[in-house]
């Protein structure tokens, strides 16, 4: 018969009694934790494989046909691994990230979420003058191959790839920064932490001491770490579902 009484009516009956009310603890479909356990590990894997990338090949990776004849082998491997699994990640982590405020502020969320796409969907073309530079120091540097490469590197294509990656990229991670801040999704020093890495990304390139561009290239990758840590436990225990607490403001300044 205990079938028959609806939710409430056991709580009121177990309270009446002075038992403690019946409560249930919803269930995540399968399908839902294998879809958050998915995204929280390719929040986390972006950054460590873009820091793969970053730190095998020496400086600031503005002259691809000097860092890769540098780094040698193992680290022309490193370096090609970090990027490529970088371009399956990076899309996919900071994808999940937007997806986090999506509840809470749809419109910031889908803004995050079209920039991290466009952004770094052109990351694996980008890859390609890495690869012909590495390609060039295999056979043997010329004048010719440098300038094919100058060439490749300069053109059209890559050009316009570059220019969406650029601010795509680097704008997605600034508001991704703001809005899971502002939502109280993660602590706001691992929101400062993801933000700044964009205007540092920035001051690195013009910057041609390697001392300062090493600095700043570990700089960025640990804030990068430390921004996507807590974004992919609150993916994981799926807090982007629940809301601020008894009390809690909807948002709070980062």
């Amino acid at each position: 018969m205990a079938s028959l009484f609806s939710l409430p009516d056991r709580e009121r009956i177990g309270s009446s009694a002075g038992m403690p009310p019946v409560s249930t603890v919803p269930s995540v479909p399968a399908y839902l934790a294998v879809q958050r356990t998915l995204l929280a590990a390719c929040i986390i894997l972006a950054p460590v494989s873009i820091t793969l990338y970053l730190v095998s090949w020496p400086g600031n990776l503005r002259q691809p046909l000097v860092a890769s004849a540098a780094a040698g082998s193992t680290g022309n491997i490193l370096h090609f691994i970090g990027g490529i699994a970088a371009s399956f990640f990076l899309p996919l982590g900071y994808l999940g990230m937007s997806l986090l405020g999506m509840r809470r502020a749809p419109g910031l969320a889908t803004l995050c979420a079209a920039l991290s796409l466009v952004g770094w969907i052109p990351w694996a073309a980008l890859m390609g003058p890495d690869a012909l530079a590495f390609a060039i120091n295999q056979v043997g540097s010329t004048p010719q191959l440098t300038a094919l490469w100058a060439q490749f590197n300069g053109g059209a294509v890559m050009s316009t790839f570059l220019l969406i990656y650029v601010f795509g990229h680097l704008l997605s991670a600034i508001l991704i920064g703001v809005m899971l801040g502002r939502l109280r999704l993660i602590p706001a020093w691992a929101a400062w932490a993801f933000a700044l890495t964009s205007p540092l990304t920035i001051v690195l390139f013009p910057i041609h001491n390697i001392v300062v561009q090493d600095v700043l290239k570990y700089l960025i990758c640990a804030l990068w770490i430390i921004g996507a840590l807590p974004a992919a436990l609150a993916m994981l225990t799926g807090r982007s579902q629940r809301g601020a607490g008894p009390g809690a403001p909807a948002e709070s300044a980062v």
